[in-house]
């Protein structure tokens, strides 16, 4: 294909990925969430903010968000982490990425996340980033961003055709995994 061609044929590609609807991210297993962070922790979100970035082509939405990092896993202070995504809403005009996760003050999230700049900071794109819950008896359990209780870390990256298990696992026991995750890793 002559070099004239290759922005109509980047555009027509990239036009057919918009067209299907949704965003198309392999499983991502346990190991390689931890494999491939370059920050893990513990947060709240308490700010979120979108903004306009001018580019080339114009001006495009990015979202920031702020987390008060709670526990610091692996990479993270203790103090706060900020990163940006690509789409949000802004003096009237959307820019939305299918599949995106969304954030309001005052979640709380297990984010495995890198701090490239990217579309999306979290690894796997939603996969790496893990919703909270406390019980009624105070215990703070682990579910899926689609609200689905996660037995173990190797339901990370699963389709939803697993059974969901009756109880999530304790946010202790995953972070044990995941510091055990992280010895083995460095043995490598």
């Amino acid at each position: 294909m002559p070099r004239s061609h290759w922005p109509l044929a980047v555009l027509f590609a990239w036009s057919i990925c918009l067209s299907a609807g949704a965003t198309s991210v392999l499983p991502v297993s346990f190991a390689d969430l931890v494999a491939r962070a370059d920050v893990i922790f513990v947060g709240d979100v308490v700010d979120v903010r979108p903004f306009p970035v001018q580019t080339s082509g114009g001006a495009v939405i990015r979202t920031r968000v702020v987390f008060r990092v709670t526990d610091p896993i692996f990479g993270a202070g203790s103090g706060y982490e900020t990163f940006d995504f690509l789409g949000g809403e802004w003096g009237g005009l959307s820019l939305t990425v299918a599949d995106m996760p969304a954030f309001a003050i005052g979640d709380r999230r297990i984010v495995f996340a890198r701090r490239a700049p990217s579309i999306n900071p979290i690894v796997g794109f939603t996969q790496g980033l893990l919703r909270i819950g406390r019980d009624a008896a105070g215990v703070d359990r682990v579910y899926t961003l689609d609200r689905v209780p996660l037995a173990g870390p190797e339901g990370i990256g699963r389709t939803r055709a697993l059974p969901a298990p009756d109880v999530a696992m304790r946010l202790s026991d995953l972070r044990d995994r995941i510091a055990r995750a992280l010895v083995d890793a460095r043995r490598r």
